[in-house]
Order: C-alpha cells, then sequence, then structure tokens
C-alpha cells in the first residue's frame, strides 16, 4: 500500500480550462453585458440579428481559436441537438423554401454555439452572481420601457387589463416574446432574494409582474401559474421543509377551481361575471387566439400528411393557403406554427420533435444536479434552494409557454439553459473542494493496494480515493483490505459517495458494501 502526507494547500485542484487563456474577470465581463444585451432585439439587423450578435462574433471567434489549439470543452445538451440537427437534414430535402430552412439552420448553429462558449466561461459562482444581478436589472429596464410605452399610447395605467389598448413590447419582437423574458426575469429577481436587500428585489419583482400585466398574454400569465406552482414545491423540497402543507393547499386549490368550473358547465354559475371579465379584459382574446390558432394548425398537419419527415426548418410561413384558410389580409401565406412542439414536428419530423423533448428533460435533469451538489446545510443552502426552485420553475414555465409560441431562437432562453448547466458544473466543482478539504488533513493518508491514483489500468478518480481512505477509521481500513481486488473500485467509489452525503468523519457508519 502507498502511505503520503496531504495537506489541503496541495489537495486543491487548480482552475483550468478556458479562463486560464483569458483571465476570469475578462470573461465575466463578457456575460454581464452579454445578460444585458439578451433582450435588446431591435433595432433589428439582417437576419434578425442585435446588438448582442456584434458583441458575440469576437467572443466565439476567440473560442474557436481555443477549440483549434486542443482545449477540451463541456458540451452539454449535444445529443439532444444531435437528434433535431438528423431531423432538420433529413426534412430539408421536402422544404419548400431552401432559402428559410438555411437561414433557420444557421441560427440553431449560432445559438448552441453561444449557448456552449456561455457554459464554459461562466466558471464560478461569482460569474453567476454578477449574470443574475444583471438579468433582473436588464427585466426591470426593459418592463419600464414597456410601461412607459403604454403610458404614451393611453396616458395612464388604469386600462392594463383592458381588453383593448397597446399591447407593448419593450425591446423585443412582439408582446408574446416580452411575456416570456419577463416571466423568466420574474423567477431570477425571485432568486437573489437572500442575495440582495429585500427593498430592492420586492419592487423589482413587482414591476416585472406589472409589465407581465401589461403585455397582455394569456399565455405568459398561464406559464407564471405554472411556473410558481413548481417553485413552490421545489423550494420546499430543496429547504427540506414538510411537503404535505404545500401539496395540499395546491390540491385544495385545483378541487375548487374544478368545482367552481363544473358549476359553470352543468347550472351556468357565474355565467355573467365570467361574461363581463372575457368582455372587459384581456382574457377575451383567449378564444380568439384559439381559434386562429386552430385553423393554422389544421392547415399545417395537412401538409405534414404530405412530408411525413418534415416540411423543413423554419417552412412553416412558406406554405401557401387556400382563400378560405389565409390569415394575412394581403397574402397567401401561412403564418408560423405558434408552438414549438408542432413546429418542431411538423418542420423537423418525429426526430425533430423527439430531440426538443429531450431538450427540455435534460434542463431539469441539470437542476436536479444542481442541488445533489449544492451545499449541505448553511447559509449556502438556503441561497441554493433558492436558485434550484427558480430554474427548475423557469423551465417550466418555458416549457408551458411553448405550446403556444415559438421561442427556440430566443436568446434569452438559450442564455437561461447555458446558466441551468454551468450552474450544475460549478456546484460538482465546489462539492469536489469541500470533500478534499475534508480529507486534506496533515495526516497519514493510506491508500489501499490496487487503488493508487497513479496503478496502471485502473482510473481511480485521486478524488473518490482520497476522500474514501482519509475517513477511515484503522479497523475499516483493513476490512476494505480484505474486500476482493475486484470490488475494490466499487467500495472506494461507494465510500466518497456516503461521504460527500452525510459529511461525517465515518462516511457509511457501517459494513463496507
Amino acid at each position: 500500500m502507498t502511505v503520503a502526507t496531504r495537506h489541503q494547500s496541495s489537495a486543491l485542484p487548480r482552475r483550468t480550462g478556458v479562463d486560464g487563456v483569458w483571465p476570469a474577470r475578462g470573461w465575466r465581463g463578457y456575460l454581464v453585458l452579454a445578460t444585458l444585451l439578451a433582450p435588446m432585439c431591435v433595432p433589428q439587423g439582417p437576419g434578425q440579428s442585435g446588438l448582442l450578435d456584434i458583441l458575440n462574433l469576437p467572443a466565439l471567434f476567440f473560442f474557436g481559436l481555443l477549440l483549434l489549439g486542443g482545449r477540451r470543452i463541456k458540451t452539454p445538451m449535444f445529443f439532444a441537438v444531435l437528434i433535431i440537427a438528423i431531423g432538420s437534414v433529413l426534412a430539408t430535402f421536402s422544404a419548400p423554401s431552401m432559402s428559410k430552412a438555411a437561414l433557420t439552420v444557421t441560427q440553431d448553429f449560432y445559438l448552441f454555439s453561444w449557448f456552449l462558449l456561455v457554459v464554459n466561461v461562466l466558471r464560478g459562482e461569482r460569474d453567476l452572481h454578477a449574470m443574475r444581478v444583471a438579468w433582473m436589472w436588464a427585466g426591470v429596464g426593459v418592463s419600464l420601457w414597456a410601461l412607459l410605452q403604454v403610458l404614451l399610447d393611453t396616458g395612464s395605467l388604469t386600462g392594463l387589463l383592458g381588453a383593448r389598448g397597446l399591447r407593448p413590447h419593450g425591446t423585443m419582437y412582439n408582446s408574446n416574446m416580452l411575456a416570456d423574458y419577463l416571466v423568466i426575469s420574474l423567477f431570477v429577481a425571485m432568486s437573489l432574494v437572500k442575495d440582495l436587500p429585500r427593498r430592492i428585489t420586492i419592487p423589482a419583482c413587482g414591476v416585472l409582474l406589472l409589465a407581465l400585466i401589461a403585455t397582455k398574454s394569456n399565455g405568459g400569465m398561464i406559464s407564471l401559474g405554472a411556473g410558481l406552482a413548481v417553485w413552490l414545491v421545489v423550494k420546499s423540497i430543496a429547504s427540506r421543509l414538510p411537503l404535505r402543507p404545500v401539496l395540499a393547499v395546491m390540491a385544495v386549490v385545483v378541487g375548487l377551481a374544478g368545482f367552481a368550473w363544473w358549476l359553470n358547465v352543468e347550472w351556468r354559475v357565474g355565467d355573467a361575471q365570467l361574461e363581463a371579465i372575457q368582455r372587459h379584459t384581456f382574457a377575451g382574446r383567449m378564444e380568439h387566439s384559439a381559434e386562429s390558432r386552430g385553423r393554422i394548425r389544421e392547415s399545417l398537419q395537412r401538409a405534414y400528411s404530405r412530408s411525413p419527415l418534415g416540411i423543413g426548418p423554419g417552412n412553416s410561413e412558406a406554405l401557401t393557403v387556400s382563400i378560405a384558410e389565409r390569415e394575412r389580409r394581403d397574402s397567401y401565406q401561412s403564418k408560423e406554427a405558434h408552438s414549438d412542439y408542432l413546429a418542431y414536428a411538423i418542420e423537423r419530423g418525429p426526430l425533430g420533435l423527439s430531440g426538443l423533448l429531450v431538450l427540455t428533460f435534460m434542463g431539469f435533469v441539470h437542476v436536479a444536479g444542481y442541488w445533489k451538489h449544492s451545499a449541505p446545510s448553511g447559509t449556502r443552502a438556503e441561497r441554493a434552494s433558492l436558485w434550484t426552485a427558480s430554474m427548475a420553475a423557469a423551465l417550466t414555465s418555458s416549457a408551458v409557454h411553448s405550446t403556444v409560441i415559438e421561442k427556440l431562437h430566443f436568446r434569452h432562453f438559450w442564455l437561461l439553459l447555458a446558466m441551468v448547466c454551468a450552474s450544475t458544473y460549478i456546484a460538482k466543482r465546489h462539492a469536489a473542494r469541500r470533500l478534499l478539504r475534508l480529507g486534506a488533513a496533515p495526516r497519514p493518508v493510506v491508500a489501499p493496494m490496487g487503488l493508487e491514483p497513479h496503478a496502471p489500468g485502473r482510473r481511480v478518480p485521486a478524488l473518490a480515493m482520497a476522500a474514501g481512505a482519509a475517513a477511515l477509521s484503522a479497523p475499516r481500513r483493513m476490512a476494505l483490505l480484505a474486500t476482493p481486488p475486484a470490488h475494490r473500485l466499487g467500495s472506494a467509489a461507494a465510500l466518497a459517495r456516503r461521504y460527500r452525503t452525510t459529511g461525517t468523519g465515518d462516511p457509511s457508519g457501517g459494513v463496507v458494501s
């Protein structure tokens, strides 16, 4: 066996990667500026380009040079994007407009490349905190601009809930895109309650909510409700609070809503009140929107029946409809699908839809990975629970909103996804450092024979060996030595996992498994 003396100063891994070439502060400045520019979609350049794209071009060029130099990078979501890419290529052969397909695929490639850039240069909690604070202030600024647009149009803010009136778009292409950004911004601001004074976060959340109401977006309000429900559940789980009261309250609310719906359907209770709400608020637009989008989907489904592998990326608007089905006053071209799921199924075929579902699912997997590796207790744990709940809520609201809008070309969505994935990697690195600190006391660390990090033919992480062996008492160490060589690797890995979970000096508290 090998005996060595380890100290904390030599145990901690050095920071490597792309930030070893460009100092971390340089990347942090880029990330903050990119977060501030993400909602600035107007003025619009060629190919729907914006101010952020001007900033991204040199950053992506430098990032590409690092890749050519042999730098290894993390590539989350690669499998999902690969499935989408294969479906897109197959569907392109049936595309009515090759130019639209080429533009859409180019946008996909650009956004995924930028996503990988952000994931790999977002290296620490300070970077993540700076981005979240910048996101909150950018959201507040966009909200104030949207409210100013309403104020200039109507002269007051009293008609925010009205069925008619201006629907502000702020700095976005349209009001639905603005609503999607504001919902995500609201959850990002909620995650900062423990990091910033409440006299800042609470008014910021109020401004974001007021601007969201001003957009008159039914989809935005529904996605906000879904996100808040998930936020409450995940926050309770992450904070290790009793889950039963939260689920009980949610069950009562759902039950009362279902009972009220049954009374209205069967006995027409509340018809007058519902009619007044539909007449005087933007909720009345829901029926008209559903009818209009239903006609669009019927025409797209007929086109899909002729091209089962897809009609081509971005080609929903390239179809020609009959005079009875047209949605535009001055054109016979179809409108976009108004749903990511429908658009991917029709434009990119079953492979495209499968890739989108995998992409959505993997986002939640990364949220779970972040919480798994976050600090087990203390103030850091409370902050981690807030960010975990906010990430889960933002992804949920985005997934729900995707049923009525196409948001996968929104820059802020890919920025959110990059922050989620990078958060997981940051939490894993911090968990590794915690383990090394716990096992880095200046005492002999015994590595059982065959488990040395440099042993040929064995890929035993030094972290697992050090944390497991350093925590063993003498009898436990002898029990591990008595384990057959074929099972030693599994024993060391199990010890490291238990040590990470309990954080005690005796990780398993029993027999070596």
